[in-house]
């Protein structure tokens, strides 16, 4: 089993993110990050997965912004092999160095963040994933 992890660690870091994006198992693991010190705009180059039954109680998506200021998204994709990727309303934040957060209540889908607007940003988004 630790041979797989180091694998597919490996993976990721040799093959360019924009080519394989990162999907994080929020079924399995309890905590994830979707960007480290992201500045620029664009999608988070991770995805949470929560699967489709709904099994989770709530996630907790925790944004910090460590300078300048970023507006951000939560959006959602719920359709298998589908690029389709949509805003839940009401999850555009306004961030300056204050730290929010957005929960979701029976996650199921996946989840990402997407910065809309970036001026000397430097974003963190992580997801935590509650009970069952």
């Amino acid at each position: 089993m630790e041979l797989m992890r180091v694998v597919a660690v490996l993976i990721v870091l040799l093959v360019p993110r924009a080519v394989l994006p990162l999907t994080l198992d929020l079924t399995s693991v309890s905590q994830g990050t979707l960007t480290s010190a992201q500045s620029t705009t664009g999608a988070t180059a991770n995805e949470a997965n929560f699967g489709f039954a709904g099994q989770r109680g709530a996630a907790v998506f925790q944004f910090r912004n460590a300078a300048g200021t970023a507006t951000v998204e939560l959006q959602v994709n719920c359709i298998t092999g589908n690029t389709d990727w949509v805003t839940i309303p009401n999850s555009s934040l306004a961030l300056t160095t204050t730290p929010a957060a957005l929960d979701i209540v029976r996650p199921g889908c996946r989840y990402r963040g997407n910065v809309t607007a970036c001026s000397s940003c430097s974003l963190t988004i992580t997801t935590t994933s509650i009970g069952q």
